[in-house]
């Protein structure tokens, strides 16, 4: 369980960051659920943009819970969402609920328990997203690029559904590389594309990419609106350049 829980606030913008272990964790702006402060955060924003139609309701599953910051950015943008949390953290739940309760009404359940463990109760195609973003300080747990877990929260994928994973990478893209050749092993069909800053994505420098993993395809738009809207620079890795960058070092 984690010991070292902070938030600072900030005291210009009004938003709170979620200090785990000295870590910053998670961002949430209690008055504008939808602005994302972290990079990573507003590249996954933006593929929860680009399920169905603007403002429709869509069944999520989180895996990862850290400060809540997603399902409430899923919730004001999509209000009448059914989500689903999984978070091991008893205690971390228990102070971000404390500091940052959810908006009232909002359909959202939180499962303390390990994402591996939650899986296989959950309804097989009952999800239009999952987001991973699994992580203790700077790594994460080693079951997330195991072929049985990933086939478990791709297979909670409904029809037309897309999984987004956070990679924190160090230059290289090792990681990014790993998490990206075993999904394709598990899901060879799927259509798979990587967003980031350029030098991330390039592998030049550390920091975060986002990887989409799509069965039936990335949604219409969705590498054009991450190309554009940001945060920039941005790039999107997808088709012949994503394959040369997952498979030529193999």
């Amino acid at each position: 369980m984690t010991s070292g829980i902070e938030f600072d606030v900030d005291g210009i913008a009004g938003g709170v960051t979620l200090l785990v272990d000295g870590y910053a964790q998670s961002h949430v702006d209690p008055a504008d659920p939808t602005r994302l402060f972290f990079e990573y955060v507003r590249r996954i924003g933006h593929v929860i943009d680009a399920i169905g139609l603007p403002g429709q309701p869509i069944r999520a599953l989180h895996l990862g819970g850290g400060g809540l910051t997603l399902p409430r950015y899923v919730e004001a943008t999509r209000p009448g969402s059914h989500q689903v949390v999984v978070e091991h953290d008893a205690e971390l739940v228990r102070q971000v609920l404390d500091r940052l309760p959810l908006a009232s009404g909002s359909d959202v359940a939180i499962s303390v328990t390990d994402a591996s463990s939650a899986l296989p109760a959950l309804a097989p195609a009952s999800f239009d997203l999952v987001v991973l973003d699994l992580y203790t300080g700077l790594e994460p747990p080693a079951f997330t690029t195991e072929p049985g877990f990933l086939a478990d929260a791709l297979g909670r994928l409904a029809p037309g559904g897309v999984l987004a994973a956070n990679v924190a990478d160090a230059a290289g893209l090792g990681r990014l590389r790993h998490l990206a050749r075993a999904t394709a092993r598990v899901r060879p069909e799927a259509v798979l594309l990587v967003a980031g800053d350029p030098a991330v994505v390039s592998g030049a420098e550390e920091g975060n990419a986002v990887l989409v993993v799509a069965p039936a395809g990335v949604p219409d738009g969705l590498e054009q609106r991450l190309r554009e809207r940001g945060p920039h620079p941005a790039d999107v890795l997808a088709g012949p350049r994503l394959d040369f960058v997952l498979w030529s070092a193999c």
